[in-house]
């Protein structure tokens, strides 16, 4: 077994993002964070610039709040990205 699960390993990864996009590639099947920013664009230029413009987009949500999506095909309704969201 492993020293270090696969979850683990992304957690610790993106610890220091909390808050912020992460753009992040895999190679050989390891995730590193090759880009981040306040929003996903600052996050996907910031990977560009490094050379990765096909990087995975994630937000990284706080770590003092739980999050649990529920997510059924009936209730699922696509949102685009450039709406606006409410507060």
């Amino acid at each position: 077994m492993p020293a270090i699960d696969k979850e683990t390993a992304f957690a610790d990864l993106i610890k220091e993002y909390e808050n912020q996009w992460v753009a992040i590639d895999e190679r050989n099947g390891v995730e590193f964070v090759v880009g981040h920013g306040k929003d996903a664009v600052e996050a996907a230029r910031d990977a560009e610039s490094k050379g990765f413009p096909n990087a995975m987009l994630f937000m990284v949500p706080s770590f003092r709040s739980t999050f649990v999506p529920l997510v059924t095909p009936s209730s699922f309704t696509p949102v685009s990205l450039t709406d606006p969201i409410a507060d």
